[in-house]
């Protein structure tokens, strides 16, 4: 450390300029007697068209300039593949390469954290966050119609927030098409799934900010540019931590200062007040363990010296894996498959530089949130599957208590009705061969124009780790998501490929726009049966790319890491605040309840600050 040169302190110092990191950094920052100080590895890319045009969502996948290009290691239980787990290099994180997908916990899901020993932890605690983070931004009727969104709830919804949210303006017949589908099954939404209860087929909301034509709103756009001259608050790109240093003069040690590389030289910055960590389900584990807060026997081998034994470091690691399904779309419809032609892309490119329209303005998705009953339908079927299901869950894998807790809650949700599957779509191809290069996974093998639909199994049981196994901020953790490990979760989502093959594919009105009424594949793909449907699973096998619980809000004596004020076990004036504290999987995509939990975070932080200040 006496080497290293002084950046000023802060009161505050995120390690981590992604999602949460901004949030807490722009709710901090209201408060003029206090400095905020954020550390982000990457760059400031917030007026870059390639992350603003929501039509190129996959295209940075696998650029180094963009993404951290995570890996994890081969997986036993799917052909030993290597899966692609991109993560967002810059500011904003990955909410700037993500997906767009606004959609939402349930209730179940966040009650279920207080549930497992978070007190104050229920959705209705929660839900005033979503509301702060959402600028609901409402559509035409004739888009309300297309699009059949008549269920949306504007007086649900946040109306001022930062991160703008809304329905295209331009869209496919497969868009129209795909809400209907659900509808002739009979599981057509039935009411706003913001509320936390809906379940059915639906177009979703996009993050999508349409002010000056159309861009991606996400947390540096939204969060960050607003407030990024107030005073008190610094922002360092270029800068990758390296640890964070302890005062272990007392029992407790408490942190101190963040050891970081700015743009290659060597910084400490004080903390005045508190380290926030905000590195993400990868990131942040990393970055406790580099400090010497984890398993002390791993720390020792790696010459770490311990700070705090805390075993649960790095474990917990969930994700929501999915089976993709392609079909070829019937000749006529446009999809993002066609900016593979050199000429078509650069003049939907220029398109969108000019006026902000075209293709690349797109960002129709399709979606669903489906009960078991809903996607076995058949009356005999579905009683014996859940019964194996059910019996599975309990008995055909090791528990600790903290893991035979959260069974026992995804349990008695599957009973009662709750989502155990997600649908989403893309107007694409895939390649998903090659799970472990996501430049080429959204690139199709051969030339045509396809639709594919995304099975995702909404609660794994499986649950992997994140470890470091070098004493390097700059190499990647071992990222082992152990996926299906746990039999029930290859069960689960067979069933769940099976549905949209026999069923969602070849419903009306979307099988009109399918070759063959939906059952021409993509030519990677081949028919399903109950006899093949596992192998194809285990050779198909893609992660949606939501990672979470590697530091684990639970309590102490139930492998947790965090409290539920997001206080680090056993060391004073450190926080995690990121998908890394999620106990248990919610369902949807992860982006939304980040930014309510880091909403929440900061008025905690606040709260502690006034209390602090006696006020």
């Amino acid at each position: 450390m006496s080497s290293a040169l002084s950046l000023p302190s802060a009161d505050y110092v995120i390690c981590g300029g992604g999602t949460a990191g901004l949030t807490l950094a722009a709710r901090l920052s209201e408060i003029p007697s206090v400095s905020v100080a954020v550390l982000e590895a990457g760059l400031d890319r917030s007026d870059d068209p390639n992350i603003l045009a929501p039509g190129l969502l996959t295209a940075l996948y696998g650029d180094p300039d963009y993404d951290w290009i995570y890996k994890t290691v081969p997986q036993e239980h799917v052909n030993d593949r290597v899966i692609g787990q991109p993560r967002g290099k810059q500011l904003g994180g990955s909410s700037a390469i993500n997906y767009l997908a606004y959609t939402h916990a349930s209730q179940t899901n966040i009650d279920n954290f207080g549930l497992l020993g978070n007190e104050n932890w229920t959705w209705a605690q929660l839900d005033p966050y979503y509301r702060k983070s959402e600028h609901y931004t409402p559509v035409s009727e004739e888009v309300i119609s297309d699009l059949n969104v008549s269920w949306i709830d504007p007086a649900i919804h946040g109306q001022s927030g930062p991160i703008f949210n809304s329905f295209p303006d331009e869209y496919s017949p497969l868009d129209e098409a795909w809400p209907r589908a659900y509808e002739t099954l009979g599981i057509g939404v039935d009411s706003d799934p913001r509320d936390g209860r809906a379940l059915g087929g639906y177009n979703i909301q996009t993050n999508i900010n349409k002010t000056n034509g159309v861009t991606r709103s996400y947390a540096a756009t939204a969060y960050l540019n607003p407030v990024k001259d107030r005073s008190n608050l610094a922002v360092y790109t270029g800068a990758m931590v390296q640890k964070i240093n302890f005062d272990t003069s007392s029992d407790t040690p408490s942190a101190t200062s963040v050891s970081v590389n700015v743009n290659g030289t060597d910084y400490v910055i004080e903390a005045n007040t508190e380290v926030l960590l905000s590195g993400g389900a990868f990131g942040s584990p990393q970055m406790l363990e580099l400090s010497g807060v984890g398993n002390s026997t791993l720390l020792e081998s790696l010459g770490i010296e311990t700070i705090l034994d805390q075993p649960a470091v790095g474990e917990n690691l969930q994700d929501h894996v999915y089976m993709p399904l392609g079909y070829q779309v019937v000749d006529g419809i446009t999809t993002l498959d066609d900016l593979v032609n050199e000429t078509f892309f650069n003049e939907a490119y220029d398109e969108y530089l000019e006026d902000g329209t075209g293709i690349l303005a797109q960002v129709a998705l399709g979606g669903a949130l489906l009960s078991l009953n809903q996607i076995i339908p058949d009356s005999d079927e579905f009683n014996t599957f859940k019964d194996q299901y059910m019996n599975q869950v309990l008995t055909d894998f090791p528990q600790d208590n903290s893991l035979s807790r959260q069974y026992n809650l995804i349990r008695n949700d599957v009973e009662q009705g709750q989502e155990v599957a997600q649908h989403m779509n893309t107007a694409s191809g895939m390649n998903p061969e090659f799970a472990n290069d996501t430049t080429q996974l959204f690139s199709p093998p051969t030339p045509g124009n396809y639709f594919t639909i995304l099975g995702v199994l909404e609660h794994p049981l499986s649950r992997g780790t994140v470890h470091i196994h070098q004493n390097d901020p700059n190499v990647h953790p071992h990222i082992d998501p152990h996926y299906l490990e746990h039999p029930a979760d290859l069960a689960m989502l067979s069933k769940i490929a099976l549905h949209i093959q026999n069923k969602l594919a070849q419903a009306y009105p979307l099988s009109s726009v399918l070759k063959d009424n939906g059952t021409l594949y993509q030519d990677v793909y081949t028919t399903l049966t109950e006899d093949n449907v596992e192998s194809e699973v285990k050779r198909l096998l893609q992660s949606e790319y939501h990672p979470s619980g590697t530091c684990a809000m639970l309590p102490r004596d139930a492998s947790g890491v965090v409290d539920p004020r997001f206080n680090v076990y056993g060391i004073e004036n450190l926080r995690v605040i990121d998908a890394s504290i999620v106990p248990l999987q919610p369902r949807a995509n992860l982006q939304t309840f980040v930014y309510a939990m880091a909403e929440r975070a900061a008025d905690f932080i606040k709260e502690d600050y006034y209390a602090s200040q006696g006020s």
